[in-house]
């Protein structure tokens, strides 16, 4: 449900139905909702101090009657507690009187101890910063879409793109999406993409430690498991790069053609599963798996082998693109942390070509 300002105003004026206030409520218990969306931070210097409103001489009035309430209250505290201390006094003696009399001045001491609450230091304090916050562009506001329902939900995004939130997902983007210059969607779950074609604007889909980017298909990307991305190909081309990637890595850019597809470790960035359709005289189907603690390769291009053992063993591996091409690989493996040394000494001689790790450690 997309929650606008008005859906918000209708909810605190008690008037929002039961569909917006579920929504509502489920965005401010998982801190969706962003309040300054609401009431941006400058507009808490505009506001006047002393605006009038509703029954304010009936408030005024009441709050002075339960003043002097307890000011009469304080008063009886305070004859009865010397009333007991002059009938003290007289037992112990008329010569202690001089003495339990001085520690009655506290009392005038706490009232001006509490006179420098009230005074306005606050004010002075945040009053400069927001200064100079203001006259940068003021950020546009985001559209939150959250599926709590049973059933797919189709989101129009204002570009002319189509979103499939799966139940359970949650999407958000910029109010202003179509006058930006980067389509940028920012998923939690399962979602499929069907992108309006503008090559001079990428769209991009935001997810934990990956971003993937499309100018014009139609995809898929899933992130319901809490460690694990799924991205899926069905039309056009996409690019899938990973947010996180250390120096002195192979950074993770890969990129898919229709009927292809991706599992990644986002918390590790390590390719966990991957499918390809080879352009081959065989048009054989290839694909990669971690399985049962087992490396299983199935006719892979070579490219894409060497590809998922330098990201997942953070190698950076030298060899002549040329002696690869159009190479395929199919092998079994027992998971282990060296076992990437077994698979490359494999290809070289499988293949007769030379594979160099340059930062082994």
């Amino acid at each position: 449900m997309n929650i606008t300002k008005e859906v918000m105003d209708r909810y605190l004026s008690g008037k929002a139905s039961a569909d917006e206030a579920e929504a509502i409520r489920h965005a401010l218990d998982h801190n969706l909702i962003d309040l300054n969306d609401w009431l941006p931070e400058t507009e808490w210097h505009h506001t006047e101090e002393n605006t009038p409103f509703e029954r304010q001489d009936n408030i005024r009035q009441l709050l002075l009657r339960r003043v002097e309430r307890a000011n009469r209250r304080q008063l009886v505290y305070t004859i009865s507690k010397y009333a007991a201390i002059f009938i003290l006094t007289g037992l112990v003696g008329w010569g202690l009187f001089d003495y339990w009399k001085k520690p009655t001045q506290p009392a005038p001491i706490t009232a001006q101890h509490k006179e420098p609450v009230p005074l306005p230091q606050p004010p002075l304090k945040v009053t400069a910063p927001p200064k100079k916050v203001a006259q940068k562009p003021e950020p546009k506001g985001n559209l939150y879409y959250i599926n709590s329902g049973n059933l797919p939900m189709v989101v129009t995004v204002p570009d002319g793109s189509k979103i499939e939130l799966y139940p359970g997902s949650e999407v958000k983007f910029a109010d202003g999406f179509a006058a930006l210059a980067k389509r940028d969607i920012y998923l939690k779950g399962k979602a499929t993409f069907t992108v309006a074609k503008d090559r001079s604007k990428p769209f991009r889909v935001h997810t934990a430690g990956l971003m993937t980017t499309a100018l014009g298909t139609v995809f898929s990307v899933d992130e319901l498991q809490s460690s694990v991305t799924k991205v899926k190909l069905y039309e056009g081309r996409i690019q899938v790069q990973g947010v996180g990637d250390k120096p002195g890595t192979a950074s993770l850019n890969m990129q898919f053609v229709p009927n292809e597809e991706v599992t990644i470790n986002h918390q590790a960035l390590q390719i966990i599963a991957e499918s390809r359709t080879n352009s081959s005289a065989f048009n054989r189907k290839g694909f990669y798996q971690e399985k049962q603690n087992r490396l299983i390769f199935k006719n892979m291009a070579l490219k894409d082998v060497l590809n998922i053992i330098s990201h997942n063993y953070k190698l950076q591996l030298q060899f002549d693109p040329e002696a690869i091409e159009n190479k395929y690989y199919s092998g079994t493996y027992e998971s282990a942390p060296s076992v990437y040394l077994k698979i490359l000494t494999d290809l070289q001689q499988l293949h007769n070509i030379v594979i160099t790790v340059q930062n082994e450690k």
